[in-house]
This record gives C-alpha cells, structure tokens and sequence, in this order.
C-alpha cells in the first residue's frame, strides 16, 4: 500500500529514449486516431528520437494546451496507448510518458497575437475554460474567467487526487493564462440572470461550469451521518493535501465507496490512504466498471477490495451509517450505455460498515433563473456549442455530459474557434 501523496516520477532521458525508439512510426499512425485532439504523436517522438525536445514541445504544445496535464491524467489505455498497433504484442509504446517526458524537460513561453479590442468572458476554470481562454488569449483577445471556487483548475485542482496530479502542475497553467494576462474572478457564482448580463459588456461569453453535483442514490437513509458525497469528499482532501488548509475527513474503520468510475476510485484510494478498510460496491461487473483497468488495477494494488454485482438497497442505521442492504444482480442485454443493463436478482445481503462515500454520477449545478437559455435535462442545449442566443456558448461536460479532461479541453479549444470566426 503506497501512502505517499506525492505524484511517481516521470522517465528519464535514458528511459525516454528507449521507449521513443520502439515507435515505429506508422505511415497511418492508429494512436493518433484515438487521441481527441489527433495529437501529431508519430511527428513528437521523431523528434525525440533526434534529441530535439524543443521541436517534440512544438508539436505537442500545437495540439494540446494542457500537455502537462493531459499526459498523466488521460485515459492512455482507451485512447492513444490503446491503439497503438504495438498493442497486438501486448507491448504497446507509452506515448503518455514521452509526452510527459517532453513537457517536463521544456517549458516556452507562448507567443501572443497583436491585442485586439475583443472581450471574452469564460465562466469556469476548469479544463474546458482554461483551453478557451488560452486560445483567445493567444490570439489576442482580452479574457476574464469567472470561477465559482476559490481556487483556480475547477476538477484539476480539486477533484483529482495529489498523488495523480500535483498541484505543481495546475500552478504552471496558472502562471500561463497570468503571462497571456487573463483576469481570473474567484467565488463568482453566476446564474443565468448574470450571465446574460455578462453579455451586454463582452463580445462572446462561454459558459464551461461542468458537473459539479453529486446525483442521489435514492435509497432510504442516505441523509444519515457518515454518507459523504464523493466531489465534496475529494475537495476536501484536495484543500488539505494541496493548499494545506481545509478540513479533510479523515475516515477510519470500514469504508463502502458506491459506483466505479474514476471518481470512485480516487475517492477509494484517498480513503485508503488514511487508514481505513475499503470496499468498491458496483452493480455491474468489472468489465462494465467505467474506470480504466489502470485505475481499479491501481487500487487493487493500494488494497481496495471489490464486490461486483451488488447494487444498494437501503443504508442501514439510526442517526449514524452502521452498513449497507445490497441486492445481488445479473446482467441482462446491453441498455443505452452499451453495457450490460444489471437486473436484481432477489437475493440480498448486508455488509457492516462505519462510513459511505456515493460516486454514482454528476450533474450541473442549477443555474436557470429567467428561463431564456434553452435546456434538455438541465443540461444546454448547443449546436456547434452555440446557445439560443447570439454570443454566448456553451461546452465541456454542461454539454458533453461526464467525459474526460482532454474532450473537455478539446471542446474549449473548438469554441474559442468558433469565437475567433
């Protein structure tokens, strides 16, 4: 069990090398088919192999306004790494560690267009946000973030764990947007009233807010003391570890973590780290588990356990979690999500526990006061991530639902296109 909160080291030039030399340099490069931004990953490693860093940074930092991010958070093994044609030999190359390799050998400052009279205002600082306003930036426009926390990466800063980002490395994005002269706003909470007021003082205004809710179990007793909601659970531990100040809950005993997406996991594996005995409750199997193999992988080693198949039931307790009721399921046909639908079976159980941390999804906060930005389920509406009113536009996962971050930076760099246009 590693208890460090410190981030593992990244390769080094020797291992760097290495690696850069087994790439075979497609002429139909497949890992770049399956990186969102179509990353030019054959072109950065011919670099590497030639000991250009510099022209390897170029290339990356072309593609991707969050390299020093998206290289250690991405899901490799979904997308770039997954399909590397080495991966038939179950030896695929890692391209995420080259392109952290890079970016941690070589930092340049970003070249600025002319400044234009053009004004920008981006609601949220997350991934989506951050990647727009850069771009704008860059392009000359004057930008201003409105951000609803008072600390600036949205889920970067508070959402992933110490151990898998460093908060170093939010800092460096930081110090870029500040050099490219982005005024960055905390503790706005805007509605869609202020929003629209925004309008009337900028040219363009994208809102980029994210999932920063919890979605409910539903089941009885989960107001009980002990039921922690896992974003704010994570947020907690993230002021504490990273700006050292917040109060984290520091969980002992047993603690029954509810889902199995990536959230689940960073919140099992925090848990772990403070002592306690962890147990992941997911009412599919692992084949369906929304997180990387990677990730349970990782937790396993941490000493998470899993139990498969369960679905909750019912918290059990008075004023305090004393366990939790769960039925056994079974898969049937596949529903929407392209996984197996999970149907009860019946029979159920109850595992003793002393604390509950519920990752079953997100969604956005609430933010339609006057009614005149069109919604579908609360989420916006957007073609082209434009809205129902000229101007303002809309992206990352208030319109993609959950996704990753890259998509997420993906999404912000298309807008600040749009805009641009």
């Amino acid at each position: 069990m590693n208890k460090n909160w410190m981030m593992p080291k990244g390769l080094t030039e020797q291992e760097a090398k290495t690696e850069a030399l087994r790439c075979l340099s497609c002429k139909n490069p497949r890992c770049e088919t399956g990186c969102p931004t179509h990353m030019r990953i054959r072109d950065f490693i011919k670099e590497i192999k030639k000991d250009n860093l510099e022209g390897a940074y170029d290339i990356i930092s072309s593609c991707s306004d969050l390299p020093y991010i998206c290289s250690i958070v991405c899901p490799h093994e979904k997308q770039c790494v997954g399909h590397c044609i080495l991966g038939v030999q179950g030896k695929p190359i890692h391209c995420g560690n080259l392109e952290r390799f890079v970016v941690d050998q070589v930092n340049k400052p970003t070249k600025i267009a002319s400044r234009s009279s053009k004004h920008v205002a981006v609601i949220g600082a997350g991934p989506a946000g951050i990647s727009c306003a850069k771009e704008l930036a860059k392009a000359g426009c004057n930008v201003e973030i409105f951000e609803e926390s008072d600390c600036f990466g949205g889920v970067l800063a508070y959402g992933i764990p110490n151990y898998r980002l460093d908060i170093s490395r939010v800092n460096r994005i930081k110090q870029e947007l500040d050099d490219l002269k982005v005024l960055i706003h905390y503790n706005q909470s805007l509605l869609e009233s202020d929003i629209l007021k925004l309008k009337d003082s900028f040219d363009a205004v994208f809102i980029s807010i994210g999932l920063t809710e919890s979605k409910k179990l539903g089941i009885p007793n989960e107001h009980l003391d002990g039921v922690y909601d896992a974003l704010e659970y994570l947020k907690e531990v993230n002021l504490d570890i990273k700006y050292k100040r917040g109060k984290r809950p520091k969980l002992a005993g047993t603690v029954v973590v509810l889902g199995a997406g990536n959230v689940a996991m960073d919140a099992a594996r925090c848990a772990k780290r403070d002592g306690a005995k962890v147990l992941v409750v997911y009412r599919r199997s692992r084949l369906e588990a929304p997180a990387t193999k990677k990730e349970i992988a990782e937790a396993e080693a941490d000493g998470v356990m899993f139990q498969f198949l369960n679905s909750p039931v019912k918290i059990l307790g008075d004023t305090k979690v004393k366990g939790i009721c769960v039925e056994e399921m079974k898969l049937d046909k596949a529903d929407a999500s392209g996984r197996r639908r999970p149907v009860g079976t019946g029979k159920f159980c109850e595992i003793l526990c002393d604390s509950i941390i519920c990752a079953i999804g997100q969604s956005p906060r609430d933010i339609y006061d006057v009614g005149k930005l069109k919604t579908d389920s609360n989420y916006l509406v957007c073609e082209d991530y434009k809205t129902n009113i000229d101007g303002i536009y809309a992206g990352g996962d208030i319109v993609l639902g959950a996704k990753t971050v890259v998509e997420a930076m993906e999404c912000g760099r298309r807008v600040a296109e749009l805009i641009l246009q």
